[in-house]
């Protein structure tokens, strides 16, 4: 029997490089993909009351017309205050994407190089790591590689710039002597195996992070 899941997004980038992963990976789940990418503008507006009554609504949509069991945010640009607020009214479990990614990150070392496209994104990954590393009782040292250029031109379906910056960022990042690499958002992790290949750094995207996060709810006892 397949689990119900469904991801909430905020950007039609983010659907593709999931459902390649999800489809390999993961194929007992059943999964409902939920976008509204005005989330992105309220976000970086900072309207946020308007944007968790609008994540409540797809969330209640989720539960109650594809029986999902569980829901997986996908944004990054989610704020603690947002999903702490939809989490409470949501009536199924709500995990966030970047979430385990950032605790796999601080448990591998101390300098943690961090990739981020969207702007709004850079103080959400910072308190994310620092939080996940006071969780763990560790120090870290943050890096991060803003590419605001980048996303942008994925939007407008020019994906080689956008890998071709990505890539040159990861490249400088890794020559800065981080532990590990954090790709900030689920859209850039297209380029995650080029990158791997490119760089002996470690690089971690939310797919498979994500994934065990999602195994462990659905066999947690309810």
């Amino acid at each position: 029997m397949k689990h119900n899941i469904a991801f909430i997004h905020a950007s039609p980038a983010a659907i593709p490089p999931l459902m390649q992963f999800y489809s390999g990976a993961a194929p007992d789940l059943q999964i409902t993909n939920l976008l509204d990418d005005g989330l992105l503008r309220l976000f970086a507006a900072g309207s946020f009351a308007v944007a968790g009554n609008r994540l409540r609504q797809m969330l209640a949509t989720a539960r109650d017309v594809y029986a999902a069991e569980l829901a997986m945010l996908t944004c990054s640009a989610v704020p603690r205050q947002v999903l702490d607020a939809v989490r409470a009214l949501a009536r199924l479990p709500v995990l966030k994407i970047d979430e385990p990614m950032a605790q796999r990150a601080v448990a591998m070392g101390k300098r943690i190089g961090v990739m981020v496209t969207f702007p709004p994104t850079v103080e959400l990954a910072r308190k994310l790591l620092l939080d996940a590393a006071a969780e763990l009782g560790r120090e870290i040292d943050l890096d991060v590689e803003a590419l605001p250029e980048a996303y942008p031109a994925l939007l407008a379906g020019d994906n080689d710039t956008h890998d071709r910056l990505l890539l040159a960022g990861i490249d400088r990042l890794a020559a800065r002597q981080v532990d590990v690499v954090v790709l900030a958002q689920v859209s850039m992790a297209r380029v995650l195996a080029r990158a791997t290949a490119a760089v002996p750094v470690p690089i971690l995207s939310s797919l498979e992070t994500s994934l065990a996060a999602i195994r462990e709810a659905i066999r947690r006892p309810a």
